[in-house]
């Protein structure tokens, strides 16, 4: 890539991300990140995507969807939902519904609905394949798909006059799209999205993908698959080149060619499925089907009303969360929700999960079901005198994960008495009415009180301590949102006890 050709390019990403899609770069950057670090936990994960209330309500409810939960057991929480479907899983349905939040207001709609619409079907074909081979790691393959073309659709959403400019040219037949993009652009949408792939970081095997080597890897190879198919079906099922696709894929996968075109078309009828479950109607609708006209037109007139009464779940969702929002940007107190969550974490002791998953539910029950503005779990060091955050839920998670280490070897210290009567303590807002000292170091990472403070005890001996407030949104904390606290942190204490015998 040439130096104007790369300044060009960078030009684009930099205006994607601060101003087009600073929620999708950001997000997608932090839960690929937790995914992908080996020392992750379900926290991490669930902290990225509860940064936003609406994309946790509408992944929760594509999660307990019958697609990807066919056992029918609910599930509230983001870490159970890590724990079922697993952190790739999560990850795709993530990055899915980002990017179809991202790109909802774009500007070419006819243009973006076509790539959204060859994206979804492409990376389903490539998920399909990959599970038909037992690939360990179909859902990265169906991100790397999806995403193969981000460049596209970011550009027919928010590319203005160049768009328009470029859509002229590419109707006038007279030249390839590719040359066209180079002319109007001064580059392809194919280099923009090796560039938001590189700086979005948006995985490994895309990198490996949009180069154009690493023709040797399986994985790749089943990503160019998902797309030929993808890109030949527009022509028909029945045509030369969906054909032809599909006998490439069947010589490559070593099996028959009429085993790969049932796959194939079964796949079909799926990407439109699950396009439609994302609230992507317009694009499920222009996934080529392997049906007779008869068929096609039965089969368009059921999920037209099918697709409206998705649709209107959807919207009926998204006027709650509206609504929500439009009262406050924080948490709110959600007594189903926390009831829900409760049963989930009883549920979940009878599997014998790993302790850290309990602790997790807690602090998402804490945070999204009592509303808090921040939830954390802090453990006691071996030697007693240093209370440490393990896990962080909510604003500023990160820091404080870092940040929070407090002494409490002192007796008149707030957390040593807390540790040391075993008790609950609602910390007041007013300085006068704490029992017990805070220090200054405290004060300056926590933020002034009031705070929600209760012990962890396991077997009898405290461990650590459950700790939440709504400092940044400064809104009061009532008596019952004290006992909403300690309901959770008593099960958690009880849960803990149970897992550790």
């Amino acid at each position: 890539m040439s130096g104007q050709i790369k300044d060009d390019v960078q030009s684009w990403i930099k205006q994607l991300t601060d101003e087009d899609m600073p929620i999708f770069s950001g997000t997608v950057a932090e839960v690929t990140d937790a995914v992908n670090s080996s020392a992750t936990s379900a926290t991490d994960v669930a902290a990225a995507i509860l940064k936003d209330a609406s994309l946790t309500g509408r992944l929760l409810k594509m999660a307990n969807s019958f697609h990807y939960n066919p056992t029918g057991k609910p599930f509230s929480t983001i870490s159970r939902a890590v724990m079922v479907l697993g952190f790739n899983q999560v990850r795709a349905l993530a990055l899915s519904l980002l990017l179809v939040d991202s790109l909802s207001d774009g500007i070419h709609k006819d243009k973006l609905t076509d790539e959204m619409a060859e994206s979804f079907h492409a990376a389903v074909q490539a998920e399909e394949l990959a599970r038909k081979i037992k690939c360990k790691s179909p859902e990265n393959v169906f991100v790397a798909t999806l995403l193969s073309r981000l460049g596209n659709m970011a550009f027919w959403a928010f590319a203005g006059d160049k768009a328009t400019a470029l859509l002229e040219l590419i109707e006038a037949g007279e030249i390839t799209e590719k040359e066209a993009e180079a002319k109007v652009l001064g580059f392809s949408l194919h280099q923009l999205t090796q560039g938001l792939s590189k700086t979005w970081h948006l995985g490994d095997l895309l990198d490996k993908s949009l180069s154009g080597k690493h023709l040797d890897d399986p994985l790749v190879n089943l990503v160019s698959m998902g797309q030929s198919l993808a890109i030949a079906a527009k022509n028909g099922w029945e045509s030369e080149e969906a054909i032809l696709a599909i006998e490439n894929v069947a010589k490559k996968l070593e099996l028959s060619a009429d085993e790969v075109q049932d796959i194939a078309h079964n796949n079909a009828k799926q990407a439109r499925e699950i396009t439609r479950l994302y609230g992507v109607k317009d694009a499920s609708q222009r996934i080529p089907q392997p049906l007779t006209e008869q068929e096609l037109e039965r089969s368009d007139d059921f999920s037209l009303l099918a697709s409206s009464e998705i649709a209107l779940e959807a919207e009926e969702y998204s006027s709650e969360d509206l609504e929500l929002e439009g009262k406050s940007l924080y948490m709110q107190p959600n007594p189903n929700l926390q009831l829900s969550i409760m049963q989930e974490i009883t549920a979940v002791i009878d599997e014998k999960p790993n302790i850290n998953i309990v602790l997790e539910m807690v602090l998402e029950g804490l945070y999204r079901g009592i509303g808090m503005d921040r939830s954390l779990f802090a453990i006691i060091s071996k030697d007693g005198k240093t209370l440490t955050c393990k896990y962080a839920l909510g604003a500023d998670n990160e820091s404080l994960s870092k940040l929070f280490k407090i002494d409490i070897s002192q007796s008149t210290n707030v957390f040593k008495q807390v540790i040391h009567t075993k008790k609950p303590v609602h910390i007041s807002a007013d300085p006068k009415k704490i029992e017990g000292t805070l220090s200054r170091d405290t004060l300056n990472f926590l933020g002034k009180p009031p705070y929600l403070i209760m012990p962890t005890i396991v077997r009898g001996k405290v461990i650590g301590v459950f700790l939440a407030d709504r400092n940044e949104s400064n809104r009061t904390i009532e008596d019952k949102d004290f006992l909403s606290f300690q309901q959770f942190c008593m099960q958690a204490n009880m849960a803990l006890t149970l897992l550790s015998i």
